[in-house]
């Protein structure tokens, strides 16, 4: 600690002045030049910051903004050779502010010993020390992510199936509504830095063995069987997830059969490559599937245009994965404007196995988001919420199937 105030004090006193003058200089960012993106925004001064290996000082030029939405995605990302395999940019990173007579710090993992730094104030003096060079968007978020100040906890399910999950387990969607805020509740009372939201994730395209008369092997539920969920979720004011399990069917023509229910601003999607076993050649159930970045990264493209067109937040998108061979070509994986990515570590099984699958996938470099299911039937023993937000990297999802 005293090293690092030692190296933030040396730079305000031989490069504070120029460094303060060339922040204030700055033309504020604008929507319309900015893309959100680091490695593009950091060509525009306007846009984003190079910050070298070291302390770099700079002024926050946007509105107040949690400090946890001002480094998600890929507001972040590496100048050269990350300095570890697997490292994420948020990873190597520590954010500082002095106060008065106190020092506030804030890093990803929550390993400072400072008082806490939850955002980046207009017009105030920042210190980022960082392990190497990297590039950083300051543009101003066009739309306020979810997981920009909260935290999600879902039901997951099949209405009248209750083996599917335990929304399935409520006759209405009102009565799931009810039950997950409840659930939800127990997890805001053991985190006062985020708000936890409720939602509900239903299984709207459910793989089944019959290929059915166009081959899918998928069994859809009509939109005016969707539309309770979407209603009930809109007036308890939760979330609502559409998930598709794919089958042999094309994931972009599963969701424009959803475009008009994905323009509401409450109701996100979610994919699962278990079950997409067309490139197998086996009907869903008989091998475990995949799906492959470019199907990812044109979903993402569909989902991104349906929040620009409707005016809305930007689209969560959940992938479910627990083998590695379930998503494929991870590294071309995109980080998409207008949409925010979750892996959800979708295996059951004992709490060590799932730690070890959450820190795989949930956690790995694609991941924008970290998401974590939880079996009411099949964990051994199901992680307490206690236990789940002690995890040094909570979860941002919660799914209870």
């Amino acid at each position: 600690m005293r090293r690092v105030r030692a190296a933030i004090l040396l730079l305000f006193l031989v490069l504070g002045p120029a460094a303060s003058r060339a922040a204030d200089a700055a033309t504020p960012p604008t929507a319309a030049t900015c893309v959100g993106i680091a490695l593009t925004d950091v060509l525009d001064a306007a846009c984003g910051i190079r910050l070298a290996a070291g302390p770099n000082a700079f002024v926050w030029p946007n509105a107040s903004t949690p400090i946890d939405a001002a480094f998600a995605g890929d507001r972040l990302a590496f100048l050269g050779k990350p300095p570890a395999s697997g490292a994420r940019p948020v990873d190597t990173i520590t954010v500082w502010q002095q106060d008065g007579n106190v020092w506030r710090g804030w890093s990803a993992g929550g390993t400072t010993s400072a008082a806490p730094l939850p955002t980046l104030e207009p017009g105030s003096t920042y210190i980022v020390v960082a392990n190497g060079d990297l590039a950083w968007s300051t543009a101003p978020q066009r739309a306020a992510s979810v997981f920009a100040q909260s935290r999600i906890v879902a039901f997951y399910g099949r209405p009248g199936v209750p083996q599917m999950g335990i929304l399935g387990q409520y006759a209405t969607a009102a009565g799931a509504a009810k039950a997950v805020a409840a659930e939800a509740a127990k997890y805001a009372a053991l985190d006062k830095t985020r708000r936890v939201v409720p939602a509900l994730h239903l299984i709207v395209d459910a793989a089944q063995a019959d290929a059915g008369n166009d081959g899918t092997y998928l069994g859809r539920l009509p939109l005016d069987v969707i539309q309770p969920y979407v209603d009930a979720t809109r007036d308890a004011g939760e979330l609502l997830f559409l998930d598709l399990q794919i089958g042999w069917g094309e994931p972009r023509t599963e969701v424009r059969r959803l475009a008009s229910v994905l323009r509401e601003p409450h109701v996100h999607l979610a994919l699962d490559p278990e079950f997409a076993t067309a490139g197998k050649n086996e009907a869903p159930g008989e091998a475990i599937g995949y799906l492959t970045a470019d199907q990812l990264n044109a979903v993402q493209g569909d989902l991104a245009a349906i929040a620009r067109d409707a005016g809305v937040p930007p689209k969560i998108l959940v992938v479910h994965q627990f083998r590695f061979d379930m998503l494929r070509q991870t590294p071309d994986i995109q980080r998409v404007p207008g949409v925010d990515l979750v892996i959800d570590m979708d295996g059951w099984g004992p709490p060590g196995q799932k730690l070890d699958g959450y820190a795989a996938f949930a956690r790995a470099p694609y991941a924008a988001y970290a998401g974590f299911k939880l079996f009411y039937l099949w964990d051994s023993p199901v992680l307490t919420p206690e236990q789940v937000m002690a995890l040094s990297h909570p979860p941002d999802l919660i799914i209870y199937q």
